[in-house]
């Protein structure tokens, strides 16, 4: 009975993890011999001894580590729903609109195309199930309840934590393009202002973390707002890494003082502020690993799950393609089509790397009007910091990737990328 109910076992299609769970479950069933003890009551365990059927026990087995596999993908359901699936933003087709809805008879843009997918739970589950770390920490400022509850994140330093916002007499409107969110707390220019939205940054370091914040106005209400932050940490973050959600509120103290303008040198004066923080950390336990991609000239694509950094700088990429083993294409960027949560260009000012300051005095009459920073190409001591990169807008399995194809886009230069197909 065994050796036939591993047979039919064996055809089933199951995941890696349930898989090797229902295989040891049944090598320790069929160790014990399919033997147990039954008591009655008052009668000694030497006295009674009885079998019972091995696939009894296997079955119990089986269905012991299907309802594990089950608990542990159904844990993580709503956030692989929000965060890789087709809730939170809706899908759209391209459609044409003005340029400045202020300004009718203005330049017609086209809005592109964002195509959300369902997500497989069971497959989510296996690609980045053991990197989600729940976090259920709250903090309150001016009467919001910010509560950070789950966290993924790549080793390329991509992330998503989802998070809620809570208040008791409930939130102004809030909107923003492609369901990205802005100005989250009504600021009061009496007393002073609040961060309009949170931040994320890493402990014991200044350095903001980009982060688009997207509404999920499917599962918010008047008083709770159910929100995901994408985000980019250029750094690369490292298992152990600490990320804290910050708000800061500015408040006037009553006091002034005053300061030079650096560009006009004219004598300003300014309110005083204190300074109010309050904010959540969270370590990151572990990161979903990455597949790395070259083209033919050596540069690379880095592709996880969640998204993908590629090692330079393409300003207005016109196309980016996934093709599958299967044949099928993911488009991520096109003419008309922008499947992604955001995308960044990074520069060692990033990364913050000193440059080759700069001052213009554009008309001569000795004050400075414009400051910038150089950073030159050929330094080896920028290498590596030019970079691109794109959260995808649905999950990917790497493994399953044959190419990326890239087109267009200016490097940092302004010279013209090649079209590039990245291979494993």
């Amino acid at each position: 009975m065994a050796k036939e109910f591993k047979t039919a076992y064996d055809q089933l299609t199951l995941s890696p993890a349930a898989d090797e769970r229902i295989r040891a479950a049944l090598a320790a069933a069929q160790k014990q011999g399919g033997k147990i003890i039954e008591l009655r009551p008052g009668q000694s365990p030497a006295k009674k001894t009885r079998r019972i059927s091995l696939t009894v026990l296997i079955t119990a087995a089986v269905v012991l580590a299907l309802s594990i596999t089950a608990y542990a993908i159904g844990a993580h359901a709503g956030f692989f729903d929000t965060v890789f699936g087709d809730t939170g933003v809706d899908s759209r087709s391209a459609y044409q609109a003005l340029a400045d809805p202020d300004k009718p008879g203005g330049e017609i843009v086209t809005v592109p195309a964002y195509q959300r997918e369902p997500v497989d739970q069971e497959k989510a589950e296996e690609l980045v199930g053991a990197q989600v770390t729940d976090i259920r920490k709250s903090f309150t400022m001016e009467g919001v309840t910010f509560t950070a509850e789950s966290l993924v994140a790549d080793e390329n330093g991509i992330g998503a934590l989802t998070f809620t916002m809570s208040c008791p007499d409930g939130f102004p409107r809030m909107e923003g393009y492609e369901g990205q969110m802005y100005n989250m707390l009504q600021i009061d220019e009496s007393r002073g202002w609040i961060a309009a939205s949170p931040y994320l940054r890493l402990a014991g370091d200044d350095a903001y973390i980009n982060s688009h914040i997207y509404l999920d106005s499917a599962a918010s209400t008047e008083r709770s707002k159910h929100l995901t932050a994408y985000f980019y940490c250029p750094m690369e973050l490292q298992p152990g890494d600490t990320l804290e959600l910050v708000m800061t509120e500015y408040l006037y103290n009553g006091k002034e003082h005053a300061y030079t303008d650096p560009y006009t040198g004219e004598e300003r004066t300014e309110q005083d502020v204190d300074t109010t923080e309050e904010y959540i950390s969270f370590r990151v336990e572990d990161l979903v690993p990455a597949v790395l991609f070259t083209a033919q000239d050596g540069h690379t694509a880095s592709v996880s799950p969640m998204g993908v950094v590629l090692d330079d700088w393409y300003d207005g990429l016109h196309e980016m393609t996934l093709t599958y083993a299967d044949g099928s294409v993911y488009t991520v960027r096109g003419r008309d089509v922008h499947n992604t949560q955001f995308g960044q260009l990074t520069a060692p000012d990033d990364f913050g790397a000193p440059g080759i300051e700069h001052e213009e005095d554009d008309d001569g009459d000795g004050v400075t009007d414009a400051i910038w920073t150089e950073y030159p190409r050929d330094d080896p001591a920028y290498e590596g910091m030019w970079r691109t990169m794109y959260v995808f807008n649905r999950l990917v399995e790497p493994e399953t990737v044959v190419s990326v194809y890239t087109s267009g886009g200016t490097g940092y230069d302004g010279e013209r990328q090649p079209e590039r197909i990245f291979t494993r």
